[in-house]
């Protein structure tokens, strides 16, 4: 049996949190697939909805990974939603096509990566990033409070 330190005591403990942001069920399957093919440790919640978003937002979560066109909203509308809860969250928009203008908007945004769908490669690199051993958004808030004013 593992303690509580014990990473073997709850393989999903250290998981990464990844939003799907995608009207398509077929869509997000194949990409968590691809995630998770790819060693990336991670437990998906799928939303097709500001609302679901929103939820899942509340919840806590790592990353977002977005489609750019759903009936319901768009990428820049899931954005937006992500940006009301904390703006420091990683954030990959995908689509079925690239179109320079949504390319420039998205680099203005805070959009941390524009890709393909099918671009895995960039996806995996994403990710990685997101799960980079720097300290997370909450640590680099904490701290910036933390600091003492400065004196004249």
């Amino acid at each position: 049996m593992g303690s509580a330190a014990d990473p073997h005591a709850n393989p999903q403990a250290d998981a990464l949190r990844i939003v799907l942001v995608e009207d398509d069920a077929d869509d997000a399957e194949l990409l968590s697939l691809q995630l998770t093919d790819a060693g990336i440790r991670a437990r998906f919640l799928l939303v097709q909805s500001a609302s679901e978003l929103r939820t899942a937002m509340e919840a806590g979560t790592d990353l977002v990974v977005s489609d750019m066109s759903m009936p319901a909203f768009n990428g820049f509308d899931a954005l937006a939603i992500v940006h009301e809860f904390d703006a420091t969250i990683p954030f990959v928009l995908v689509s079925g096509t690239h179109e320079e203008e949504v390319a420039a908007r998205a680099a203005a945004s805070g959009v941390h990566a524009y890709l393909l769908k099918e671009d895995v490669p960039g996806l995996l690199h994403a990710v990685r990033q997101a799960r980079s051993p720097s300290p997370s958004h909450r640590e680099v808030a904490a701290a910036a409070c933390e600091r003492p004013a400065l004196e004249n």
